[in-house]
């Protein structure tokens, strides 16, 4: 006799966006849980109406009921691989998409468990319970992710051997779901030789189907095949292999162009293997997509770890300049000072060259206290531009300072 018992307690990724719907559904799960063990009376509505009876209740009981659940234990493994999954699913797969998949595979988990339970098992049990919709967030994950790997903590209990091992090991997802999906299946079948049929495994197996068929139809093995680079780079960078994160970069943006973050890590591991050139090149194209996608705060980031390896790191005009301006709205002066005296000797004939100076000298005087940076942007103002409208401000100006 012993006992085995295990649990995913990580996942070998990263995410960028916070993810909303994941948190939301876990936490209309555990307050529904928490208001019909504690409070039942206090809300206008019987639960029980709520509890999907194949062959009498409709596809939105399906829906409802996916947010039932019958203990702590059967709240907390949903729970659990709901965060763990989704956490990281939604942010690849969009918060609309994820949100379909979700309440899709509620709908097709549960409504393949009441056919099973009516036509096979013969009982007419109530089922309840996310366990439909998160399986299908785990086939939506070992599509999307299915070069990652996953931290699993286990137990192993032999009382009458006198031994017992736990620990923590790392193994690729395909080969933990398809453990995964073994069990389900075995405890499937299981239940066609009598035994209860108190916990859903159908619903399992056609939410975790359902899921990798919807992943499949909406492009996601093709989104997977590409982001399949971007986690090996960062393999690459955990070991220090620079040059191969350099190869498997330079193969995701090739292929993911508008991802001005993976760009901005491009132009880091490049910097790393000494590529200074096409360093510069890869911040250049980081700041420029951040930028056109709003990611304002992001690409005033990049833009500072392009100017401390490059002092003289400029945009192309008209973004370099969008910049330099919200750099000095959001008092991020310094880093403004920066920008616009890199504009001015980048680009001496551009029209807004002057005013660059100009703006420079009033960092350097009103918030920095430095009147001979304040001087020296105003002489090059006149010296260089002595026809533009503020040459006699700045004469002036110059004069105040001497």
């Amino acid at each position: 006799m012993y006992f085995f018992y295990y649990m995913p307690v990580g996942i070998d990724a990263e995410t960028r966006r916070f993810p909303v719907m994941t948190v939301f559904f876990s936490l209309i799960c555990a307050g529904v849980f928490v208001v019909t063990k504690y409070f039942p009376q206090a809300t206008p509505f019987d639960f029980v109406n709520f509890i999907y009876y194949p062959g009498f209740s409709g596809w939105t009981t399906s829906v409802a009921a996916a947010f039932l659940h019958f203990g702590y234990f059967h709240l907390g493994g949903n729970l659990l691989y709901l965060l763990l999954f989704g956490w990281y699913l939604e942010d690849k797969m969009g918060t609309l998409s994820f949100s379909l998949l979700f309440l899709g595979t509620a709908v097709a988990g549960n409504l393949a468990q009441g056919w099973f339970n009516i036509n096979v098992l013969g009982v007419d049990l109530g089922i309840i319970g996310a366990s439909g919709a998160v399986s299908g967030v785990m086939g939506a994950f070992l599509v999307r992710f299915y070069i990652s790997r996953v931290k699993i903590a286990y137990w192993v209990f032999m009382p009458l051997q006198g031994y017992t091992k736990g620990g923590r090991v790392e193994v690729p997802i395909v080969f933990a779901l398809a453990l995964w999906v073994l069990m389900q299946l075995a405890r499937g079948a299981v239940q066609l030789e009598g035994a209860s049929a108190g916990v859903a495994h159908l619903t399992h197996i056609a939410g975790f189907l359902f899921g990798i068929a919807y992943t499949l139809a909406t492009g996601g093995w093709k989104h997977a095949r590409a982001e399949a680079h971007h986690t090996r780079a960062r393999r690459h960078l955990r070991k220090g292999e620079v040059f191969g994160a350099q190869d498997e970069l330079s193969r995701y943006v090739a292929v993911r162009s508008y991802d001005g973050q993976a760009h901005a890590e491009l132009a880091r591991v490049r910097v790393q293997a000494g590529d200074d050139i096409g360093a510069k090149a890869s911040y250049l194209r980081a700041c420029e997509i951040l930028l056109r996608s709003q990611e304002r705060g992001e690409c005033e980031d990049v833009f500072e770890q392009a100017v401390r390896g490059f002092p003289d790191f400029v945009l192309s005009t008209d973004p370099h300049l969008d910049m330099a301006f919200g750099l000095e709205r959001n008092l991020k002066y310094e880093l403004a000072l920066v920008a616009y005296e890199n504009f001015a000797r980048r680009y001496p004939r551009h029209k807004e060259s002057p005013f660059t100076m100009l703006r420079a000298a009033n960092i350097y005087t009103n918030v920095v206290g430095d009147c001979r940076g304040a001087k020296r942007c105003y002489q090059t103002l006149i010296e260089l531009y002595p026809e533009d409208v503020w040459v006699d401000y700045a004469r002036e100006q110059v004069r105040v300072l001497v």
